[in-house]
């Protein structure tokens, strides 16, 4: 069996100084390749070398919404020649979030859809950061309306609304250890709405720990095997194919090697 972890955040503090321990025990339950995304530039340009340093390790750069107001001019070429590296995978993770309002509104919005435009130009996939924020991005991603790049809504927490006006759209949406929460029932139901073919498993490691390790942070890829059996359960399928079909959709999304 093996898994992908699609958003896992390695280069945060949890990890300055075990990451060669954590993706070691990943391994050995079948973690086997991982996507670092990047936050803002510094961030996503530590990401990009991380992803350099080991094998089946894949990234994404962009600028979070909690970042959006705190960018210069210039900032997109920054993201552009980053962009054109090879370990680099996807424009990530972009988006709204209106549940902090970090950053105001309008400029979330102005930033957003000028990384979209980026993805559009170097023909990048899209990760969408997307949190009590739904219409607003839609009409953003319509409006942007380039259906030959593939988007994915990472840490997917709507119902089944939500989840079909993103897979009528074609998107993809990626799931997390909330599906194991007692407290989400709303978003295990969205995921009877998704085509298998368009499901994403990830930790959003450090956060996130999947029952049973819901009391344990930092979250690690080795736990996602729990969320995938929760998702093999809620499909009422072998988790063993939850493990393929899922692995196969990150290769084709993210164009990782086999």
């Amino acid at each position: 069996m093996h898994l992908v972890d699609t958003h896992a955040h390695f280069t945060f503090n949890d990890y300055a100084d075990n990451l060669d321990d954590i993706l070691s025990r990943s391994r050995q339950v079948g973690v086997t390749g991982w996507i670092t995304v990047g936050t803002d530039l510094a961030d996503s340009r530590a990401a990009l070398q991380l992803s350099q340093k080991y094998e089946n390790m894949y990234c994404t750069v962009g600028i979070h919404p909690h970042e959006a107001d705190k960018q210069q001019e210039g900032y997109r070429e920054e993201l552009r020649a980053m962009a054109a590296e090879g370990k680099v995978r996807a424009i990530g993770e972009i988006g709204l979030d209106y549940h902090y309002d970090f950053s105001p509104r309008e400029v979330q919005r102005k930033i957003f859809e000028e990384q979209l435009d980026l993805a559009g130009q170097m023909n990048k996939p899209v990760v969408v950061h997307c949190r009590e924020a739904m219409t607003d991005c839609l009409a953003i991603l319509d409006e942007w309306n380039r259906e030959d790049i593939p988007v994915v809504f990472h840490c997917f927490s709507g119902g089944r609304d939500e989840a079909r006006a993103v897979v009528e759209r074609g998107y993809w949406v990626s799931f997390t250890g909330v599906i194991t929460f007692r407290n989400a029932a709303e978003i295990r139901e969205a995921v009877r709405c998704i085509p298998p073919e368009k499901i994403l498993l990830e930790t959003d490691c450090p956060y996130l720990s999947p029952e049973p390790k819901r009391k344990i942070r930092p979250n690690e890829p080795a736990f996602l095997v729990h969320t995938a059996a929760k998702l093999a359960e809620l499909l009422e399928v072998s988790v063993e194919k939850i493990a393929q079909v899922t692995a196969d959709n990150s290769r084709l999304f993210f164009k990782m090697e086999p």
